[in-house]
């Protein structure tokens, strides 16, 4: 008997089907990568960005001294957690901060007020808050002068629970805002 080899034949409806089939995949694969992109873009559209600095400028147009916290991100900060720690020793509030401060100066200010940060406090996109604000040249020497003993760290979240640690002073290294895991 001869070996007979069947020739098998494809039509075009066949590769019409599996053309049909791949791109059906890959409108799949598609679909699911922009939904990947949009929750990113989600993210990112409420993420806050907190900034610190000191500031001679007051509000009023009068001069002071503040030391400033603001919100320059597109969303709303948490605060989870607030430290404040001078000369290596930690405070419960902003107010025994400066005080401690003042009092290693030799330096009493009834002009100063100050404003603390708590858990689950809320700092809105584009607000600030002054953590500190003085109107006295001395306890603003004294507050300059101590900078380098000085250390505040918040660490703060977005409205999906993404956490990130910001520090004043920023130091050496310029980088504020820390992601947290």
């Amino acid at each position: 008997m001869a070996n007979r080899t069947r020739k098998v034949v494809v039509s075009l409806d066949t590769y019409l089907s599996i053309l049909a089939v791949v791109s059906s995949f890959c409108a799949i694969g598609i679909t699911f990568y922009q939904a990947y992109l949009q929750r990113t873009q989600q993210y990112a559209s409420v993420m806050p960005i907190l900034d610190s600095y000191n500031t001679s400028k007051m509000e009023d147009g009068n001069y002071g001294y503040a030391i400033m916290i603001g919100n320059n991100g597109l969303g709303p900060a948490f605060i989870e957690e607030a430290s404040f720690n001078y000369a290596g020793k930690a405070y419960a509030s902003v107010s025994d901060f400066e005080n401690a401060i003042l009092k290693q100066a030799h330096v009493v200010d009834s002009t100063s007020m100050v404003s603390d940060l708590w858990k689950e406090q809320v700092i809105p996109q584009g607000e600030r808050v002054a953590l500190i604000e003085l109107r006295n040249k001395k306890a603003e020497r004294a507050i300059r002068e101590s900078l380098s003993k000085v250390k505040i760290t918040i660490v703060y979240k977005s409205v999906y629970g993404e956490k990130w640690r910001h520090t004043f002073p920023p130091g050496r290294n310029s980088v504020q805002n820390v992601k947290v895991e």
